[in-house]
Order: structure tokens, then C-alpha cells, then sequence
């Protein structure tokens, strides 16, 4: 094993070999500029680990000034990134990173309130239109592209049509908020990037007596072939469902650069299969029969593959890590079972045509699952229709056709063999449910959006979707009334439901002011898309993954890109 001493002497020499200079080190301009590599950071473009998978650049922390990492290993410092210089340090070092002179890139912030498949997009004027008519300025955004996988070409292309392009993301959440008070709408946030940020980086390591600078950009690299099997140990993570924080530990590549406010950015370089490795167990109970661990790899593939170019773009990164887009918990959350399902599946994803589609999940259906249109206000998708969760010819003929104010208490007393009800996973505990809320509960949401209707008197159902869900309800009150539109606000004004399918009974005091409501209900999550408990059901029968994924998506292929 090389000494402290021999490293340090063998970094300065290597510093002047490339030209670098001093151990205190301005590193210079190379064939691809600075700015060159900052601009790759951002374009939705695809590059490949040595055994072919496509490279995803994950955000694992934003917002600090310093970052500390230890790697299990020799690493290559490369300041330039790739093809650039770079110089070997040694591994089981504590490495510090720091940021200074930091400055905000410039941005505009916009509020999505509808997008459209490219398919769709002769729809555009009148959405347009109509959002014109409700006193916005709505402008569209082409996202996504065309992109080719080892000859397979795929269409990630979206048309965002949104409101707002605020200074400011705290303006356009209020713009949000609006929005989901008003419409239902829970939209999500597209930042327009004008801009880039910028930073000068130092880099040091413990003990080792130098420092590295460079402007916007450093790349951390394992030795050549070991970019799969270096660990490399980060504090400071913040936890996936917590409040605290943890230190995990990572594989690939580390990229340092700067985030929107100026502030470090730590983005994960890693093939997506690996990343999956990392994913699929945060998504699906691992003890899952193979069909169901299979079914949700492709599901998770889809996500990140319908993600490039379309969510982050005004980041260095092109997933987060986090519940925002899917969790990646490092290779400390890899379990042998998810992983054999993400091999088994290796390079699979659902198609229509040639366009990788959204596949939405949920953890159960409740025994029907939702069109996607009726939770969140967006375009009707076809892969994305309801249906009763068990195969057609064991469904009870009275609710084939969709779940209704007519025979919702029968579906709920109903006792058929649905896949999220036989599965052997505690998940299968949320297909029926009851639960209480108190007319305060309503109140007090409502008052938070700027609603309050006074003394809550009344409810009404005011329409369901094809599954039961109810999507729009009146509140009456003793100052006037208001509808809430959609399933995940409806959830919400009770107090957090755990899902929208449901039947309400008002138990009122003697003279008649509501005292409680009272629930009876079926499943857990919005119910577009696959079932995950029923998928675990499906699989539990014998069924094998391609045939679960069919059963909840419409009219797809499932095909091998890589």
C-alpha cells in the first residue's frame, strides 16, 4: 500500500505533468471548455457505461456550501470531467468540497396546468383558449425528444401548456396553491432556465496539504473498470420519509456542480440499471413474488426513461433522488431479490408506438383502478383506463362497467377475489377501511386555501370517477358553499383519507350540526395505473410480468430497448 507521503508526491508531479501548476491549482481550458461541460450537464442527451446501459445523472443533495465524501478506493480526480485532466488520490480519504463566489442562475417559473402527447397537440389552442378566458397568459413548452437506445429510437416529446413565469419559485407555488384551490389542479412546477448558475469549487482532502480549484465543475471517478464497484460514503443525505438526515453510500461517478441558487449540487453518474437496483426495493416490498418484483422494474424503468428531457431541465441533473421523482436510497438499499428482477428484465420498457409511456402506480386500487384524467386534470391517456382489478371473465357482471352512486355500497360489501385483496402482503389490509373526520377538519382546510364557508352544515357528492372515486364534492356552510374538485383534494379536506373511493354517513346532534363523518372506503393512493398490492396478487397466482403489466396498462408492448 502507496504511503500519505508518496501520494502527495506523486499528485504534485502529476500536476505538472498536466499542466495544472502549483499544489494550490487554477486548472486551465482543455479541447471541451468549462462552459462546454456545464452545457453537456443540462442537455437530454444519453451516454453509456461500458456494458451498454444508459448513463442517468441523479440528484442526491442540493442547497449546502460544503460536502464531505469518503471513497472506499483510489479515485481519479477530473476537474474538466472526462477526456480531461485528471490525477489519482488515494481511497479511505475524507474529501472536502466547497463552493465559493456562488451566484444564481436566471430563471422563469411556471405552473403546468395541462400537457399533451405530441398526438395531442392540435388540442393546444383550446387549452389555451380556455386558461385565457380564466385570466392567465398561458404559454407552451416543447419538451422531451427524440432519443436512440442501440438503434431503438423512442419519443419522450411533451407539450406543457403553463401559467405564471414568476421571478420566483415562492411565487409560482402561490400560483400553485391557487390553482389546486380553484381547479383541482395539482400542477407541477416548470422552471425556465435563461441562465446558468456558477461557482468556483476547492477540493482538499485530510491530510494530504493542497487544494484543487475550479470554476462550475468537478468530476470524482473511480480507476478505469471500477466504476461499479467503488463506494464512495456521503453524510448528510437527507432522509426519504423523515426529517433527519443519514449517510449512504454510492456507486459510479460523483459531478459537483453548481444548483439554482449557487449552492452545490451533488449528482450520482450511474447506469440505470444500477440505479434501478437501488430503486425498485423503495417501491415494492422485496419478499414480492418475481412476477410483481419484474412488473415494478419495468414500471420504475419507465418512469426514468419518460423523465429525460421532460422534468429538471432547468438542473444539472436529470432525476432527483428523492420522493419527488423516484427514491434512491445508494447501494445500501440493493436487496439480491429486486435486484434479480431488474436483471431479469434488463433494458425492458412499455411502449405505445414509440413513445415510453407514463407508468403511473399506486399501492392498492381497492378493487378498480381510475382513469387518469379524473385525479389529475390532465388529457385522457389510453394506456391510463380504469378497471375492476381481477380478470374479466371473474368479474361480477354489476361492476364491469365502472363503479357508480347506484352500486358503490354493494362494490364495497362485494366479497370477489380482487388482486389487491387476495395478496399475502399487509399492503392488502388498505383494500377496505373506515375512518372519522370532524366538520373542524373541513373547515380548517378550506380556511387554509381561502375558502372558509363558516359552519359546515352539509357535503354533497357531487360526481365520481369510473372507479368510485369521487372527484367533485360541495361543502355547504353557514356563509355559503364551495366545491372541491379532484380525488387527492377531496383526500385532503377530510383530513387525509387514504383514498377518494368512499361512502360517506353525517352523524348530526340533535339539532342537526354535523358532529362527525364517517367513512367506509376501498384502497390507498389515487389508483391510476398499476396496483402494486394487486400486482404482488397476480404474481402470487402464477402470473408472469408481462401479463400484470398488460392487465393495468391499455394497449402496450412491452419491448427491449437495450
Amino acid at each position: 500500500m502507496r504511503s500519505m507521503s508518496s501520494w502527495i508526491a506523486g499528485f504534485a508531479v502529476a500536476l505538472m505533468v498536466l499542466g495544472l501548476g502549483s499544489p494550490k491549482v487554477e486548472a486551465q481550458q482543455r479541447e471541451v471548455s468549462t462552459a462546454d461541460r456545464i452545457a453537456m450537464l443540462y442537455a437530454p442527451q444519453l451516454n453509456f457505461t461500458r456494458s451498454g446501459d444508459p448513463l442517468i445523472r441523479l440528484g442526491l443533495l442540493e442547497g449546502r456550501n460544503e460536502v464531505q465524501f469518503t471513497p472506499s478506493e483510489t479515485i481519479r480526480l477530473m476537474p474538466q470531467g472526462p477526456g480531461g485532466p485528471e490525477v489519482e488520490l488515494p481511497g479511505e480519504t475524507t474529501y472536502t468540497v466547497t463552493i465559493e463566489d456562488g451566484k444564481g442562475g436566471d430563471y422563469k417559473h411556471w405552473v403546468t396546468v395541462d400537457r399533451l402527447s405530441m398526438d395531442q397537440r392540435n388540442r393546444s389552442d383550446d387549452i389555451i383558449e380556455e386558461w385565457t378566458r380564466r385570466g392567465y397568459e398561458p404559454e407552451t413548452f416543447e419538451v422531451g425528444g427524440h432519443f436512440a437506445i442501440h438503434g431503438e429510437v423512442f419519443d419522450s416529446r411533451t407539450l406543457l401548456v403553463a401559467v405564471g413565469g414568476t421571478d420566483t419559485r415562492a411565487e409560482a407555488h402561490g400560483i400553485r396553491r391557487n390553482l389546486q384551490a380553484q381547479y383541482g389542479i395539482d400542477g407541477e412546477l416548470h422552471s425556465q432556465r435563461l441562465s446558468y448558475p456558477s461557482g468556483r469549487f476547492s477540493f482538499r482532502g485530510e491530510g494530504l496539504g493542497f487544494t484543487v480549484r475550479h470554476d462550475d465543475v468537478l468530476w470524482v471517478s473511480s480507476r478505469a473498470g471500477r466504476e461499479e464497484s467503488i463506494q464512495y460514503s456521503i453524510p448528510g443525505i437527507p432522509e426519504s420519509y423523515g426529517q433527519g438526515t443519514e449517510t449512504r453510500s454510492y456507486t459510479g461517478e460523483l459531478i459537483f456542480a453548481p444548483d439554482q441558487n449557487g449552492r452545490i449540487a451533488v449528482l450520482n453518474n450511474l447506469g440505470a440499471e444500477r440505479v434501478l437496483k437501488g430503486t425498485v426495493p423503495s417501491e415494492i416490498f422485496a419478499s414480492a413474488p418475481a412476477g410483481a418484483l419484474r412488473a415494478q422494474a419495468i414500471a420504475a424503468r419507465n418512469y426514468i426513461f419518460s423523465s429525460i428531457g421532460v422534468r429538471n431541465l432547468a438542473d444539472p441533473f436529470m432525476l432527483r433522488s428523492d420522493i419527488y421523482d423516484q427514491v434512491y436510497g445508494g447501494i445500501n438499499a440493493e436487496d439480491p431479490r429486486t435486484s434479480a428482477a431488474v436483471d431479469a428484465t434488463r433494458g425492458e420498457v412499455m411502449l405505445a408506438g414509440n413513445r415510453i409511456v407514463n407508468a403511473t402506480y399506486s399501492s392498492n386500487s381497492g378493487g378498480f383502478t381510475e382513469n387518469n384524467e379524473n385525479v389529475w386534470d390532465s388529457k385522457a391517456q389510453d394506456h391510463l383506463r380504469g378497471r375492476i382489478d381481477i380478470f374479466d371473465d371473474q368479474a361480477p357482471a354489476a361492476f364491469r362497467g365502472g363503479i357508480t352512486e347506484d352500486n358503490i355500497e354493494d362494490f364495497l360489501a362485494s366479497d370477489f377475489p380482487a388482486f389487491s385483496r387476495e395478496a399475502p402482503v399487509s399492503s392488502a389490509n388498505n383494500y377496505r377501511w373506515s375512518a372519522t373526520a370532524g366538520p373542524d377538519d373541513v373547515r380548517r382546510w378550506l380556511k387554509e386555501r381561502d375558502q372558509d364557508v363558516g359552519v359546515i352544515r352539509d357535503v354533497e357528492i357531487l360526481s365520481r370517477g369510473v372507479s368510485g372515486r369521487i372527484i367533485r364534492l360541495q361543502v355547504q356552510g353557514s356563509e355559503g358553499t364551495q366545491v372541491v374538485e379532484r380525488e387527492l383534494n377531496v383526500r385532503r379536506l377530510f383530513g387525509g383519507l387514504r383514498s377518494g373511493l368512499f361512502v360517506m354517513d353525517i352523524d348530526r346532534d340533535e339539532s342537526g350540526m354535523v358532529r362527525e363523518f364517517q367513512f367506509r372506503g376501498a384502497g390507498f393512493g389515487h389508483g391510476v395505473g398499476m396496483c402494486q398490492t394487486g400486482a404482488i396478487g397476480m404474481a402470487d397466482q402464477g402470473v408472469e410480468h408481462a401479463d400484470i403489466l398488460n392487465h393495468y396498462y391499455r394497449d402496450i408492448d412491452v419491448r427491449k430497448l437495450y
